[in-house]
């Protein structure tokens, strides 16, 4: 094995070199500035890097900074988490200053562990290795130094991975070959499932450098991008905490039909775990079935009523969205993954994208910009109000006309994006980065394809750059053509909201589709009664399910 770690010296020398020094110069940090904080983390760690410390001095050094290093990492997140793509200048600074920072943290953590193997600057045999299980075999706290080591390497990178999600990027092939190597190093010394404390991720709990593997895996496998960055916090969260529930494999488990679907990864690879076992000396079996017990109670718990709270599942989880995302997650971690349930097959051409609720509505409306149907008492009060205590503001009204008019074609209709593959319900599509409106999960579209002669409503299910200069995103169609309509709602009390855009979608008895609604977020509450305006005719409806729901908006069934 091979961790290609540069080799160190006596010049430059950072700012500290041992842990007492290191707390000194913390002082000086400005925490509360994620930008500043970081850049003088990142070149101190740069310079620690290449400066030659006895591992244990090194290891106490970063043990001293890693707290303050995470509590910075996570202010920075908030520049670029749940951003649009392609990210503005500060956001993707912002992204790269924290991937950077990690990157860094984790090398130095590295080349501590890469010490208690027995190795010379990243380099060491099969034979070298087996001399030190053996010494660590006899010395059960050099052994413990050694798990320890090994288990804070992997836990920066399950760190890592969480914030590359953020930034809507997956991991390169280097990172998942990195994470094989530290793996298969930890196992051949016989350390990788010892426990250890991890107070700054873990508090009380124990947990294990093949806990810390098994993270990043149950990441990976959860499709992250294809979830909202709340969601995301919480698949993130029960990653590392159930993370020690799986057990590593070098054969497959025995009575495969009462337990878990395991997954299957390749040490010697540069791929992540998937369900797919190839002949392979490097392949292990992650065994998932104690995880299976652990979700399959939360999920019956959460179904009688219990708080997600009571459960262990964080105090800002709610339902019902936690029962639907243990749903997937055990689909994605017990049961051999999520099958498509539509067949996707390779495509090629153009279409024509319409992003943002506002932009859509206008479009389908033939370009017209949206008005309320009508005015109602509380509009013609207000109106006689301010014409008392203001005087007649038509010229305001009409400059007013003016700019949103001139901001309505600012919209843009973008004409380069291209098909990559497509099935019944979805589309792939891609673009330069930089060419085109920001897109990220969760918002509206409306698609055309080159020879369709009408656009499709849809939502985009995920959006990640690939590469420099490329953007992937993933469509999902909603069946029926778009009516856009005017909503209120009405509550009990016969107080009525103000108007507002949606979409009407017609039933599709072939696809066994019902009617449905699309209204803004945070609209739906069950038997909620709604006012639309189709042609100029209203009609009354009953919310009573949501079928999809994004950062703007939710497609609900409704009664007539």
């Amino acid at each position: 094995m091979n961790f290609d770690l540069p080799a160190t010296g006596t010049d430059p020398c950072p700012a500290f070199r041992n842990a007492i020094a290191c707390q000194d110069w913390l002082a000086t940090v400005p925490l509360a500035n994620a930008v500043q904080a970081q850049s003088m983390f990142l070149r101190q760690l740069g310079l620690l890097h290449r400066f030659d410390l006895p591992p244990t001095e090194r290891f106490a050094v970063l043990e001293t900074l890693r707290g303050p290093v995470s509590d910075v990492q996570g202010d920075a997140a908030k520049k670029f988490a749940a951003r649009p793509l392609p990210f503005a200048p500060h956001e993707q600074a912002a992204l790269e200053s924290t991937l950077a920072v990690w990157h860094m943290l984790a090398l130095g953590y590295l080349r501590c562990f890469d010490a208690q193997c027995g190795g010379s600057d990243g380099v060491f045999s099969t034979s070298a290795m087996l001399a030190q299980r053996t010494l660590l075999a006899n010395k059960p706290d050099l052994a413990a130094k050694a798990a320890v080591m090994a288990q804070r390497t992997l836990s920066v990178f399950a760190d890592w991975l969480v914030d590359l999600c953020r930034g809507e990027q997956l991991p390169d092939a280097p990172y998942w070959k990195k994470l094989h190597q530290i793996l298969l190093a930890a196992e051949t010394l016989g350390i990788a499932a010892r426990a250890v404390n991890d107070p700054v991720r873990h508090g009380s709990a124990q947990t294990s450098a093949l806990a810390a593997y098994a993270e990043c895996n149950m990441l990976s496998a959860a499709s992250p991008y294809e979830l909202p960055a709340r969601h995301l916090a919480w698949v993130a969260r029960w990653a590392r905490r159930w993370g020690a529930k799986l057990a590593l494999l070098k054969t497959p488990p025995e009575d495969i039909h009462n337990r878990a679907v395991p997954l299957w990864v390749d040490l010697e690879s540069d791929r992540p775990a998937n369900y797919m076992p190839k002949p392979s000396s490097g392949g292990r079996w992650l065994e998932t079935t104690e995880l299976r017990k652990s979700l399959l109670a939360r999920i019956a718990l959460l179904e009688k009523g219990r708080a997600p709270a009571e459960l262990q599942l964080g105090d800002d989880v709610t339902q019902p969205a936690a029962g639907q995302l243990l749903q997937r997650v055990l689909q994605r971690w017990c049961k051999g993954g999520a099958p498509r349930v539509q067949e996707r097959r390779a495509a090629s051409g153009s279409c024509n994208l319409i992003a943002g609720f506002d932009a859509v509505h206008y479009h389908l409306s033939g370009g017209k910009a949206f008005r309320a149907p009508s005015r109602d008492d509380a509009t013609l009060r207000r109106e006689r109000e301010e014409f008392e205590t203001f005087g007649d503001r038509s010229h305001r009204v009409e400059s007013a006309k003016n700019e949103d008019k001139s901001h309505i074609e600012n919209w843009e209709v973008m004409d380069d994006w291209r098909l990559l593959d497509e099935s019944a319900t979805g589309l792939r599509i891609a673009r330069p980065l930089k060419e085109g409106v920001r897109i990220g999960a969760g918002l509206l579209i409306a698609v055309k394809m080159k020879d369709s002669p009408r656009f499709t409503l849809g939502n985009v299910r995920w959006a990640l750059r690939e590469g420099e200069n490329s953007l992937a995103a993933g469509i999902q169609m909603f069946p029926g053509e778009p009516r856009p309509v005017a909503v209120r709602t009405t509550e009990s009390d016969n107080t009525q909201s103000a108007w507002r855009l949606a979409f009407l979608l017609p039933e599709i008895t072939a696809l066994k589709e019902s009617a449905s609604v699309v209204v803004p977020a945070g609209t739906f509450r069950i038997d909620r009664t709604i006012e639309i305006v189709v042609d100029q005719q209203a009609k009354i409806l009953k919310l009573f399910r949501v079928l999809d729901r994004g950062i703007e908006f939710e497609r609900c069934n409704f009664y007539d």
